[in-house]
């Protein structure tokens, strides 16, 4: 009894923590679905790492462009009374928050995609492979100290990024597509 006590244990310990079982860097790229998320944020890309049970966006990048911006994992308590459900209802399934970071170009990623506010949010749903993309935009209201819908953004599936085999990829190796001028 005792052996099957400690191969569960190692078993959990290698499903769960193991470097080598669930933790990978992915990078999938989607297109505008509409006219407005054309206009507005235009194609991106998304860095993220895939863990066994949950994933964790770590930053957006202009597919065709030299713009990235940091996230980091945000608390509903941050958007104010009613957090996400207040925003964009109930029945919506994107509720992974991310802040967007205000450095480097994170600041104009902020005024592009909600004109006047300090601070912006990104309420996203699982991000598959093969499936499209649904993300809510919200921003701090001016002065009112609670979370406004900005916009939201519809994009297709369009690819992932294959990085090459061996060492994790570090954000100093990837370089920004060329693209004729």
């Amino acid at each position: 009894m005792r052996w099957k006590t400690g191969l569960l244990a190692c078993s959990m310990t290698a499903a769960l923590g193991g470097p080598a079982y669930g933790n990978s860097l992915h990078i999938y790229s989607y297109d505008p679905a509409n006219s407005d998320t054309r206009h507005s944020a235009g194609a991106l890309t998304f860095e993220f790492n895939r863990r066994l049970v949950f994933t964790t966006i770590l930053r957006v990048m202009a597919t065709e462009g030299d713009a990235k911006a940091e996230v980091r994992p945000a608390s509903e308590r941050d958007l104010g009374p009613g957090g996400l459900t207040a925003l964009i209802g109930a029945r919506a399934n994107e509720r992974d928050l991310y802040e967007v970071e205000p450095q480097e170009e994170g600041t104009a990623m902020i005024a592009a995609l909600c004109p006047q506010s300090h601070r912006a949010w990104l309420a996203f749903g699982h991000i598959k492979a093969n499936h499209d993309l649904k993300i809510y935009v919200l921003g701090d209201g001016p002065n009112s100290g609670s979370a406004k819908l900005c916009r939201t953004l519809d994009y297709t599936f369009h690819g992932e990024w294959k990085g090459p085999s061996g060492p994790p990829i570090t954000p100093d190796i990837i370089e920004p597509p060329q693209f004729p001028q």
